[in-house]
């Protein structure tokens, strides 16, 4: 279904009126062949990308801890009353 047509004014609402055809392109389709040939599958991991990739997971976590814990410092710090200014001694 490349192109499609459409007429305003016939219908339900008894217009009875047509109006001019509008023609609607569609994108082209593309297609890409299936299934993918096994010599492209990924290679099986070895134990040091292994190794480097949980490593990396355990510190994503901690990271996202500390920030939890930052922007909850920093809330609680807007929401606490500021101290009171100390007047500076004449030394």
């Amino acid at each position: 279904m490349a192109n499609r047509s459409t007429r305003r004014g016939s219908g339900p609402s008894g217009s009875g009126q047509t109006g001019p055809v509008q023609a609607i392109a569609e994108p082209e389709v593309r297609r890409w062949p299936h299934p993918i040939p096994q010599s492209c599958a990924p290679a099986a991991e070895d134990a040091a990308v292994h190794y480097i990739r949980c490593a990396l997971s355990y510190q994503n976590e901690l990271l996202s801890e500390i920030k939890t814990l930052l922007e909850k410092l920093a809330a609680d710090r807007e929401e606490a009353p500021a101290p009171l200014d100390k007047p500076d001694r004449p030394g």
